[in-house]
């Protein structure tokens, strides 16, 4: 794959996740409408925003890693020269993806069980908890391809 092509998959997954966003504040809007105007209230309609919010967020975690635009305390990280800097980097970062491989796979038993015993929330409409459920291994399964990018150009930039 081309680095032009990944860039452009990277913009559209991105823009796919700003969508989610955008129709959560418009059911959001439709909620408070029919609620004010009409006296109607739906608690699956108030959770599908809540639902749709968390996915694109966490979606979202992999290409704000991936441009650093993660919460981190670098102020000592910019102090550290060189080479020692870089390892540090490295070390961080291939803490960060342990951790999400971690979570990625208690995400998938998670979503296993939930399947499996035929969990639903207790709503007007019995939704499946897996089918809400499963944005976190798949969110974090992309966080782990962005923070495995991140150590190939730590390890590029090692080398130069």
């Amino acid at each position: 794959m081309t680095k032009d092509m990944v860039n452009k998959l990277d913009r559209g997954f991105q823009l796919f996740c700003a969508f989610l966003l955008a129709l959560s504040v418009s059911l959001l809007m439709a909620i408070i409408v029919l609620r004010e105007l009409f006296g109607i209230s739906y608690d699956f309609l108030v959770d599908t925003t809540v639902w749709l919010t968390i996915w694109s967020m966490l979606l979202l975690s992999g290409p704000l890693f991936g441009e650093g635009g993660h919460i981190a305390i670098k102020a000592l990280l910019e102090r550290i020269p060189g080479k020692f800097r870089l390892a540090v980097e490295f070390f961080n970062t291939l803490c960060t993806l342990i951790f999400v491989a971690v979570v990625t796979y208690g995400g998938v038993l998670l979503i296993h069980t939930l399947y499996s015993q035929h969990q639903v929330y207790p709503r007007y409409i019995a939704i499946p908890m897996w089918m809400v459920q499963i944005c976190v291994p798949i969110a974090l399964f992309l966080f782990s391809i962005y923070a495995i990018a991140g150590l190939y150009r730590i390890v590029q930039r090692m080398r130069a």
